[in-house]
């Protein structure tokens, strides 16, 4: 009996290329591929790959040169491209990478099974022809198409749509991934109780832009409505939602979100400064004042929310006096988690020409005078909670088992990119909820011990 090809998958940048990963990896399953952890012990090795930015167009090249280096040394037999680097560079990553076989842009996700048993094809004369489908941007949004999940089976992302209408000056998403793409509220909630019999407590909902959701659809629905819909799915502990747009919350979003039972009080905000010139220069579409007002609005709105927001410096133009604003408003606002770019050029993005460049090092410099500044308010806040009691999800173990120590999260800190919380604890299980006393903090973290039985156990085994 002839054995199945054995497959591995390396992801690269953020979520939304995650969910692309576990459709193409859903597909290759149904079609008989066995995946392995290691590129070195597969026969076909795929790279999804991010091209938001110029490092990590860098890093992506990197990946793809050390797994083509295995097709000389191992049993590798075919290498693939996917994902925003492939839409960026298509055909030229042929030329780059000889060792590559087929170059897939973020449009071409379900032709993956295709070029796979292309490369495998048996020939006994020459080398399969190498491929490159870049045609049209977009990403997995099929309702239809099998996923193999990559999370804890307690966590899911659901990517509810895929690009984006904004022509922010600095961000080349809409020419990687298109236009918004929104998939309709009956797909979403039935994904959502799949996801939700198959043991997720946590769902994450993600795109492009979230608050953009609906807006293309024709029917007038809005991310209010997707909420209060999902949040009827039982089984479902906690709704977060990634990645909104300030120019599109309205007050019936903030109406829905503290209504809400399941979507958790935290607000994924990208910002990118607070200085009006460079909200202008950025085509950000809101002005500081009413920036500054949407935040105050938000946190009246939502009561005990927690805060995720992104800036960049060293945007062209950016002088000190803009820069000064911005630190200012940081310890004014005192967000909870802030993510800080210093800025890159990027080819074929408005901002790539503009005048009043900043120096390399003066933007660096400026980003890590930001973070020092948001490690000290982190610290601050998380100290202020000393003593207090919250409830906590749990991720997993953190060490060894017999440590008694757990890897959790507040409902104001995301899997992965926010700091957690380190529970002392004994027969816990991943996804369920726990009443906990926090005992310490670090700069981004908390301390604590359990305080009860599980608030909400899970049903099944997630673990």
């Amino acid at each position: 009996m002839k054995s199945s090809p054995t497959l591995a998958f390396v992801t690269l940048g953020c979520p939304k290329n995650q969910v692309d990963s576990e459709n193409m990896l859903g597909l290759m399953v149904r079609d008989g591929f066995r995946t392995v952890a290691d590129p070195a012990e597969a026969d076909v090795a795929v790279v999804n790959t991010c091209a938001f930015l110029q490092s990590a167009v860098r890093e992506s090249r990197e990946t793809i040169a050390s797994v083509a280096a295995l097709k000389h040394e191992g049993s590798l037999k075919g290498l693939i491209v996917t994902g925003c680097l492939a839409q960026r560079s298509g055909r030229d990553l042929l030329a780059d990478f000889p060792e590559v076989d087929a170059v897939l842009g973020t449009g071409q996700w379900k032709e993956i099974v295709r070029a796979a048993r292309h490369v495998l094809a048996p020939r006994r004369k020459k080398a399969p022809e190498r491929w490159s489908l870049t045609d049209d941007p977009g990403g997995a949004l099929d309702p239809d198409s099998p996923r193999a999940l990559s999370t804890p089976r307690h966590l899911a992302y659901l990517k509810i749509s895929e690009g984006c209408d904004h022509r922010c000056t600095f961000c080349i998403i809409p020419r990687l991934r298109g236009d918004q793409r929104s998939r309709p509220l009956a797909d979403l909630v039935a994904e959502a109780r799949r996801l939700s019999a198959l043991g997720v407590r946590e769902l994450v909902l993600i795109g492009q832009d979230t608050t953009g959701w609906g807006t293309d659809l024709g029917g007038g629905e809005t991310l209010a409505d997707l909420l209060a819909a999902l949040d009827q799915v039982e089984g479902i502990h906690w709704i977060r939602v990634q990645y909104t747009y300030p120019r599109l919350w309205s007050d019936r979003l903030i109406e829905t979100w503290a209504n809400a039972r399941r979507v958790v009080p935290y607000v994924d905000i990208p910002l990118q400064h607070i200085a009006q010139d460079m909200l202008r220069r950025m085509a950000r579409g809101m002005s500081a004042k009413d920036t500054r007002a949407l935040i105050r609005r938000i946190r009246q709105g939502i009561p005990g929310v927690a805060l995720r927001t992104n800036f960049i410096v060293g945007f062209p133009g950016e002088t000190d006096a803009h820069f000064d604003e911005l630190c200012a408003y940081i310890e004014e606002e005192r967000f909870d988690h802030v993510v800080v770019f210093a800025y890159e050029r990027e080819p074929e993005t408005p901002s790539h020409d503009m005048d009043g460049r900043v120096g390399i090092g003066q933007r660096r410099s400026r980003r890590s005078r930001l973070l020092a500044l948001q490690q000290r308010i982190s610290a601050e806040r998380l100290r202020e909670r000393v003593g207090q009691t919250t409830s906590v999800m749990i991720d997993g173990r953190a060490g060894r088992p017999s440590a008694h120590t757990w890897a959790a999260r507040t409902s104001g800190q995301a899997f992965e990119v926010d700091g957690g919380v380190m529970l002392e604890g004994e027969d816990l299980v991943p996804g369920e909820l726990i009443e906990a006393r926090i005992t310490g903090a670090s700069a981004y973290d908390l301390f604590a011990r359990t305080q009860s039985a599980p608030l909400l156990h899970v049903v099944g085994n997630p673990s």
